[in-house]
């Protein structure tokens, strides 16, 4: 009986975790295809500068937002490598998302399990932005090499 109970308890709350994913994916595909996605990049890179960050880290860190840390690695990396992102904008998207990843996500996981909207967004989001702020001010870009 306990087992029973046990095994419909996990096989539901798969299913919820598989229905939240599939939608967070299928909308990602949405919006990448109908272009909102590169929108999005050039409006986040207007409103992270204040934060440290070039745009051309919007693109990456936009994507670990939205998709987390696992499954947005390879398109971040690959981001990283295509814009030549230099070291101290990988680090402060590191910082960023060490905190603050996965939020359309792990908000529905969250959220499905009973948790308040406003704990589970807005002190990660402002936790992360602080200590980006931080570690932003206290990393210096290296001087470019003179020839």
């Amino acid at each position: 009986m306990i087992f029973t109970n046990y095994l419909k308890g996990v096989l539901s709350l798969a299913g919820k975790t598989f229905v939240i994913l599939l939608i967070v994916f299928i909308f990602l595909e949405l919006i990448q295809r109908s272009g909102i996605l590169t929108k999005g990049i050039n409006a986040v890179g207007k409103f992270i500068k204040f934060l440290g960050y070039k745009k051309e880290s919007s693109a990456p860190l936009l994507a670990g937002i939205i998709l987390g840390i696992i499954y947005g690695a390879g398109v971040i990396d690959d981001m990283i490598k295509k814009e030549n992102i230099d070291k101290k904008q990988v680090l402060l998207v590191s910082v960023f998302l060490s905190m603050c990843h996965a939020i359309f996500e792990d908000t529905g996981l969250f959220l499905m399990l009973g948790a308040s909207l406003f704990w589970i967004t807005i002190p990660r989001i402002l936790l992360a932005m602080i200590v980006t702020i931080l570690v932003s001010q206290f990393i210096r870009e290296k001087p470019a090499k003179q020839n």
